[in-house]
């Protein structure tokens, strides 16, 4: 959007337009946007294609708002505070826009402290400090953005807008606490792109559907937007030459399955699927405690380590071993327990590669290393596989056998027989999902609380019962949109490889003692025979 509040720029200098007059929503948004703007519902739904500029449209429509109505706020929660900060700084590229900057008193962060409410919304005793933005006009009105905890809004009462709606974490309490801001009169909205038909979101649009509940409902998919000039205004602000036909065609091919097509730009979502557990429990999955990680993408292993070439192999092996070693210098030295997950995937753009090492203690697997990438370099991921397996002390490990990983994973067991165990994904995919619903529900799988999107991988996980069993598949993870489960089922990987060590009875050991020594000795000729 930033090409258009370019070309923004230029014609409000040359029409002069002011915020308050039609031209300015008619001029610069497409119909179904102006709807949206022009607006005045005490409640209302947008079920919406992705990227079609609904939260754009909204910052304008409410910047435009507060100027009308004086100390009148605006509520803004979205998925996350990057997200909110995005919106804000929207918000005030529109005041700069029509020249209305001088309404603003003060604009940037500020740092609150808020009731912690649990489960049934009731206040806990405890406060927690949050990070707002927000927006002052001299009428006394603001724009206050939040991330998705609930907890933010609880201090303020005024408009409410639950941007994204289908995909927050914690959607019932959020709605619990978002209508009670709007009591004394205010007006609430909410709008997204559905995620399946078994969220609050999907039971209030069908309300709105039938005209039920008081609600207004805005409905916008993909064709509609298209129809009413969208193609052109992407080709105006970013030099494209899509014809309707072809940018439609563009987005079923992205889709991949007609489902998600459906769900994603049709506003019809995809069947019932429950998260493995609730956000309250992935919550307490998060610790206050530090762990190593690493990611990194195929064009900064080249830049690393060099292509691959067989002549300089074990040359390489040796410089991305002591390259790990210093990433990972407190899990490769530190002594105890431990299980490894190994989801194998060699895309340098799609899914993750992801090595996930739990601390297995006291019934509580905590995890401390995590390397992630996205390369089609068998050697790196041979390389680092074999690094992780000799300096991480006490580790029992299992990884992924089917379709990519079946050759790389039996290697990896002829390396390290009775220590590496290679999984038949398709049909253990049922008891790992159901022992990481198990760990979670207890909190008994931990991870740093800073890695938001490791928590989010976990809540992507779905769940679905066919009468006889649970069935797994994989959502979206809002955190980290490289991962599609990936980061969760290697945690399920690591579980299934902890529970193999305690039937055996006990985990390996290797000697952390060795250091650099490991990494730069010759490999061995059992090495040199399974590798070739």
């Amino acid at each position: 959007m930033n090409a258009l509040l370019t070309i923004l720029f230029a014609m409000a200098s040359i029409l002069n337009s002011t915020i308050d007059s039609a031209k300015a929503v008619t001029e610069y948004f497409l119909p179904y946007q102006k709807a949206w703007i022009e607006d005045e519902s005490r409640l209302s739904i947008w079920e919406k294609s992705f990227r079609v500029g609904a939260t754009w449209a909204d910052g304008f429509k409410n910047v435009r708002k507060r100027l009308h109505y004086p100390n009148r706020d605006y509520l803004f929660a979205t998925r996350d505070y990057p997200s909110a900060l995005e919106y804000m700084e929207n918000c005030k590229k529109f005041c700069e826009i029509y020249n209305v900057t001088r309404s603003i008193l003060s604009h940037g962060e500020e740092t609150v402290k808020v009731p912690m409410l649990n489960d049934e919304g009731k206040d806990t005793g405890f406060t927690e400090e949050i990070k707002i933005g927000i927006i002052k006009f001299d009428n006394g009105s603001r724009i206050i953005a939040f991330s998705a905890n609930p907890n933010a809004m609880l201090v303020y009462g005024g408009d409410v807008g639950l941007d994204e709606f289908p995909r927050h974490q914690r959607a019932e309490l959020l709605y619990q606490v978002a209508q009670a801001r709007v009591t004394w009169g205010y007006d609430l909205s909410m709008w997204g792109s559905h995620f399946g038909n078994d969220t609050l979101f999907y039971r209030v649009a069908q309300l709105a559907r039938k005209g039920q509940g008081g609600w207004k409902h805005f409905f916008t998919t993909i064709e509609d937007a298209v129809a009413e000039g969208l193609v052109e205004l992407i080709n105006a602000t970013r030099g494209t030459n899509y014809t309707r036909e072809g940018f439609i065609e563009d987005c079923k091919k992205r889709a991949i399955d007609e489902a998600t097509y459906q769900e994603a730009y049709m506003c019809n979502p995809k069947g019932g699927t429950a998260a493995i557990v609730p956000w309250s429990r992935i919550e307490l999955c998060m610790g206050d405690y530090s762990a190593e990680r690493l990611h990194l993408e195929a064009n900064q292993i080249v830049e690393l380590f060099g292509e691959f070439s067989p002549m300089t192999a074990n040359a390489r092996e040796i410089r991305i071993a002591k390259y790990l070693e210093s990433i990972f210098p407190k899990l490769f030295t530190t002594p105890g327990r431990h299980s490894l997950g190994y989801d194998v995937a060699a895309s340098g753009e799609g899914d993750l590669a992801s090595v996930y090492v739990d601390e297995n203690k006291n019934d509580i697997a905590s995890l401390q290393g995590l390397l992630t990438y996205r390369t089609d370099d068998w050697h790196f991921h041979k390389s680092a596989m074999k690094t992780f397996m000799r300096r991480v002390a006490g580790l029992s490990a299992a990884g992924d056998e089917t379709g990519l990983g079946r050759q790389i994973c039996w290697e990896l067991a002829q390396l390290f027989p009775g220590q590496f165990e290679g999984v038949n994904f398709a049909r253990s995919k049922h008891d790992m999902g159901f022992a990481l619903m198990n760990q979670l529900a207890t909190a008994e799988k931990c991870w740093p609380r800073e890695w938001q999107d490791v928590g989010a991988d976990y809540f992507a996980l779905r769940k679905v019962h066919d009468g006889k069993n649970w069935r797994f598949s994989e959502g979206t993870n809002n955190y980290n949109a490289a991962s599609h489960c990936d980061i969760a089922w290697s945690g399920g990987l690591a579980t299934k490889a902890a529970k193999a060590a305690r039937c055996i009875g006990e985990f390996s050991t290797v000697d952390t003692g060795r250091g650099a020594q490991a990494s730069e000795a010759i490999l061995s000729r059992r090495d040199r025979e399974v590798i070739g």
